[in-house]
């Protein structure tokens, strides 16, 4: 049993089907627009709510700022990597796959979460061991985005990128100290990025396994930026690559 705190995480939870929602608490002024959705859509799922004093829910909550809402769930349900390359189809192809060397803190993992989901990655992949899994931490960090991207796990990373070779993957990888400029390259295709992890990158094993390597251009003088910050350029350049070949086929076809 885990607990879910924040009003968007418990929301968006509820908006991706709420599966494994045992129930719904909530502090006894919580009100709003948000919240009426929140009731609505339990009540629609049959999620039992009820209301707690703010004490019992910061208790339950761990001190964590829980914004009066709270969900009692289950365990965080992955999906299987190869339900992924499995369903992997002609509309999914130019969605890349976002693979996670060691990242450990909670939030760069749900800030990279919510950047997948927002620029349309097809899912993201965490190690089993030595780095964060999702956590209600994380899930919140996200803003509940968690909830909305598939999210696997793989006991071995670089093992991963092999199973995704075979499949016709093409892997980037992306390292601050050399690299193609990302804004220059095609990510059409089925395409995998790996970030490594905070304190030192991509691990070399895994850095030797990526077909290419990719930066971020930047000025100043420090040499690096946070892993969060720079996956979510890159997987904006991304998007935007796909943006502008539909685009481009949509003006060729109307010709």
């Amino acid at each position: 049993m885990q607990v879910i705190y924040g009003l968007h995480p418990v929301l968006e939870y509820l908006r991706s089907g709420g599966e494994n929602m045992e129930g719904i608490i909530l502090s006894p002024d919580k009100k709003g627009v948000a919240v009426e959705e929140i009731l609505d859509l339990a009540r629609s799922k049959g999620i039992p709510v009820r209301r707690e004093r703010t004490e019992a829910m910061d208790r339950m909550a761990q001190g964590k700022r829980h914004q009066g809402v709270l969900s009692l769930c289950g365990n965080f349900a992955y999906t299987p990597l190869d339900d992924i390359i499995s369903e992997d189809t002609s509309a999914e192809e130019n969605r890349p796959l976002l693979i996670l060397d060691s990242v450990t803190d909670p939030r760069n993992l749900g800030s990279l979460v919510r950047s997948a989901h927002c620029f349309g990655a097809r899912c993201v992949v965490i190690p089993k061991d030595r780095a964060a899994p999702v956590t209600p931490s994380v899930i919140k960090a996200s803003a509940g985005s968690a909830h909305h991207i598939a999210i696997c796990q793989a006991a071995n990373i670089a093992r991963t990128m092999d199973l995704l070779k075979e499949a016709g993957y093409w892997i980037y990888g992306a390292d601050a100290s050399e690299g193609v400029d990302c804004r220059e390259l095609d990510y059409l295709g089925r395409i995998a990025l790996v970030m490594g992890s905070e304190s030192s990158g991509l691990r070399p094993l895994v850095r030797q396994k990526c077909d290419f390597l990719i930066k971020v251009p930047m000025e100043g003088v420090i040499d690096s930026l946070n892993v969060s910050v720079a996956g979510g350029i890159i997987l904006y350049e991304a998007m935007q690559c796909r943006l502008r070949t539909a685009a481009s086929s949509a003006q060729d076809g109307e010709k």
